[in-house]
C-alpha cells in the first residue's frame, strides 16, 4: 500500500466530512432559511450533494490509488481539486477580495500536493 496516497485519501475522507456535516449547516441551511425561490433552494441542495457525492468518489478514488496504479485517475482527481481550487481563488479574489474569505482552495491544492508526492516517492 502507498502509505503517501492513504494519507491523500485520509484527507480526502475528511474532506467530505466536514463539506457535509459542518458545510450544511454553515452554508445550505442559511439558504434554505430564506424567500428565494424553490427552484434555486432545490437547485442549490442538488448542487451541494452533487459537490458532496464528487468529494466522497475522489475519497474513494484516492484509496483504491493507495493500493493499485491508475496514472489517469490519478491526474483526472488532480484535475478536479486544482480546478475546484481554482475557483476558489478566483472567486475569493473577484467577489470577495480577500483570499481568504473561502479557504477551501487550501485543501484543494494540498491533497493534490500530496498526491503528486505519492506518484513520484511511491511508484
Amino acid at each position: 500500500m502507498k502509505k503517501i496516497m492513504c494519507i491523500a485519501a485520509v484527507l480526502m475522507a475528511l474532506t467530505t466530512g466536514l463539506h457535509l456535516f459542518g458545510g450544511t449547516s454553515e452554508i445550505m441551511n442559511p439558504i434554505l432559511e430564506t424567500d428565494i425561490h424553490p427552484v434555486i433552494k432545490g437547485t442549490s441542495m442538488v448542487v451541494w450533494h452533487a459537490i458532496t457525492a464528487i468529494l466522497a468518489l475522489m475519497a474513494i478514488g484516492i484509496f483504491y490509488l493507495a493500493r493499485s496504479k491508475n496514472d489517469a485517475l490519478a491526474y483526472f482527481i488532480i484535475a478536479i481539486q486544482l480546478a475546484f481550487a481554482g475557483l476558489f481563488i478566483f472567486y475569493n479574489a473577484s467577489m470577495l477580495d480577500a483570499l481568504f474569505a473561502m479557504p477551501q482552495w487550501i485543501i484543494f491544492l494540498g491533497i493534490p500536493a500530496v498526491m503528486g508526492v505519492s506518484l513520484y516517492k511511491d511508484a
